[in-house]
């Protein structure tokens, strides 16, 4: 590797980091809009004719609070059936593991270009009641990207349950809740 190469390699690992962490951020948000469109079919199919009044409410709710009228909506019209509430508590478990993931991520500082290497370095701190607490955390472009398939997992599976919603049918005809907790799409034969 001649020097220019090793000059330009810090540069390359740094937009690599700043876009890993970028596309988590923005397909975390899909997860949030799934949740929102799922909302807004369900009541426009109940009978809602105005869609801005679903945007009334849900506009600027942040993902937690979204996440529990979600959860609540898709309840109130599956609670009589067992597969599909297994498959609410699943999807709802992993969303607010993403939700705190993507907080972590977004509210500590990173030292992107700081060191050298895939890996990062970032700090934060918490409030405690002996004081203030550093939270250390790593990240690398491989983590994020992990995150990112994560939360595209799960913006697909939020617009299938949707679509069953729709179609008045079991969304257990789509998914699959395996032995380890994850979901499954289940293929169309």
């Amino acid at each position: 590797m001649n020097k220019s190469e090793r000059e330009a390699r810090p540069q390359e690992q740094s937009e690599a980091l700043y876009a890993s962490i970028g596309r988590f951020v923005v397909r975390f948000e899909w997860v949030c809009e799934q949740m929102t469109s799922c909302i807004i079919f369900v009541l426009h199919g109940d009978g809602l004719r105005t869609q801005n009044l679903a945007w009334a409410l849900l506009a600027d709710l942040n993902a937690n609070a979204l996440l529990q009228s979600f959860r609540a909506v898709v309840a109130e019209l599956r609670k009589d059936h067992a597969g599909d509430m297994l498959i609410l508590e699943k999807v709802s478990t992993s969303v607010e593991a993403l939700i705190k993931q993507r907080n972590d991520v977004i509210h500590r500082t990173w030292f992107i270009g700081w060191g050298s290497g895939q890996e990062v370095d970032s700090w934060k701190f918490k409030k405690t009641k002996a004081g203030a607490k550093y939270k250390p955390r790593k990240g690398s472009v491989d983590e994020f990207n992990t995150l990112s398939n994560e939360a595209d997992e799960l913006a697909k599976i939020i617009s299938l349950i949707s679509a069953y919603l729709m179609l008045n049918e079991p969304f257990s005809n789509g998914l699959k809740v395996e032995g380890d907790g994850t979901i499954r799409i289940l293929k169309k034969e």
